[in-house]
């Protein structure tokens, strides 16, 4: 295994999110992860190791530097998995990474129905890069390999934001198929009426008419947008590009916190920070957000002492680009040995559907599979940090096909038709940012 060469440090008076979405539009023929936290861009660009877990979780791929493994794991646990991978890298830098949303039902030994793309990738990026307004920090495994990016980056410095031409991509209708919808939302809230859960979370995708430009609708997306944390990334053939509003789980320095963000309506000045915001006074939007409170204690306890766990910021009002929400943070102290491994597959999951009938509920909400839509991505940093975003708010796009995708929380006290309208909100956070890739 390869060490990291010593650090290159360049000056850097520019927009982080300028700079990054250069750098990667440099790089986008390789392997590429980008990962917003705070005003700090982390990059890795190519592949150094990785390992993947295929779409139902029994086959594992290995590959690194000195070739390419693959294996059976049927009786193996994917935490453990992926704790020997990370443990093998440890000094390696940051790991970045994808889990998609059937990952909880594998690991919990659920029925489900496989999707198309990896339940688990991690990846060691070849090159390391961390963009904040003061400086600019790469790191390789080779030094003779930092010489590209450092170029490029030196040349950039004084170049301006990235010139990815005009919002060019075609109309999306995002009120498509609304009866279908609806219908499914009707099942739903009788399910609910009927004891069976506490609230339901049906998606709806949206086809796109033709191939994305991942990096110039990272750029016009985020300008328009106030997330969580950013993200986007290419690795063996898939590609996503997020602005998610709520962190699945974040580890640092021995505390944990999970965001409950439940209850939504559209951003206006108007109200927005008084108690009189019809969000706040909304039974259902405020019901929807106390389960979701519920669910974040009851998951952070496997993780944390129970003493330590605390809800912050309780039902405030948080915008994320076009809409706002009610927003709590959870935190806790982890508990000796634990880590974030005992707590991602509990932490993806629907709020207020118990578990065991996690995949039960999707699979009679929810004609297609679900792929990334709900999962997590993943940057992680030895034993320091563990950050896993939810993935939502995204564009998603394999060889095949490009799509967006997203739910409402129901409750009985639900509306099919306002329901519908909450999904347009959504995705109304990332379709009109969208670009389309350049055939030429």
């Amino acid at each position: 295994m390869g060490q990291l060469c010593k650090p290159k440090i360049i000056p850097h008076l520019g927009e982080p999110l300028d700079t990054a979405v250069a750098l990667l539009q440099h790089h986008r023929d390789e392997d590429y992860y980008g990962y917003e936290l705070g005003d700090v861009w982390y990059i890795g660009i190519r592949s150094y190791a990785s390992l993947v877990i295929g779409p139902d979780g029994t086959n594992a791929t290995w590959t690194r530097q000195d070739g390419q493994r693959q294996a059976k794991i049927a009786d193996s646990s994917l935490n453990d998995i992926s704790r020997s991978f990370i443990s093998e890298f440890s000094a390696s830098g940051r790991i970045f990474g994808q889990v998609g949303f059937n990952y909880t039902a594998h690991t919990s030994g659920q029925a489900y129905i496989p999707g198309q793309w990896p339940l688990l990738s991690l990846m060691v990026p070849f090159i390391q890069v961390v963009i904040s307004r003061e400086s600019i920090i790469l790191q390789s495994f080779d030094e003779s390999q930092t010489m590209g990016p450092l170029n490029f980056l030196q040349n950039y410095r004084n170049g301006g934001p990235a010139d990815l031409g005009p919002n060019r991509y075609p109309p999306v209708d995002i009120l498509t198929n609304p009866d279908e919808y609806k219908v499914r939302v009707a099942k739903s809230i009788l399910e609910i009426k009927k004891g069976k859960y506490t609230t339901a979370v049906p998606s709806r995708i949206v086809n796109l008419p033709q191939r994305v430009d991942m990096l110039a609708t990272l750029l016009h997306g985020r300008q328009a947008n106030t997330p969580a944390r950013t993200f986007t990334f290419s690795h063996l053939g898939i590609q996503a590009t997020g602005f998610s509003p709520e962190i699945v789980l974040s580890i640092e320095n021995q505390v944990a916190s999970t965001d409950a963000l439940a209850g939504t309506r559209l951003w206006t000045e108007e109200n927005c920070g008084s108690i009189a915001n019809p969000l706040l006074n909304d039974p259902k939007e405020v019901f929807e957000h106390v389960i979701a409170v519920r669910g974040a204690i009851r998951r952070l306890t496997r993780l944390c002492s129970p003493d330590t766990i605390s809800v912050k910021r309780f039902m405030s009002i948080m915008p994320r680009g076009n809409v706002q929400h009610i927003f709590s943070r959870v935190t806790g102290c982890l508990l000796p040995g634990k880590d974030g491994w005992d707590s991602i597959r509990s932490n993806i999951t629907v709020p207020g559907v118990p578990s065991q009938r996690n995949m039960e509920a999707i699979q009679t909400f929810e004609p297609t599979p679900r792929d990334l839509y709900g999962g997590a991505v993943l940057m992680l940093d030895g034993t320091n940090l563990f950050e896993a975003t939810l993935a939502i708010r995204t564009v998603f796009q394999d060889k095949s096909c490009q799509w967006l995708q997203a739910g409402a929380g129901i409750t009985e006290h639900s509306n099919p038709e306002r329901e519908f309208v909450e999904t347009c909100e959504k995705l109304a956070s990332v379709a009109p940012y969208l670009v389309a890739e350049c055939t030429s």
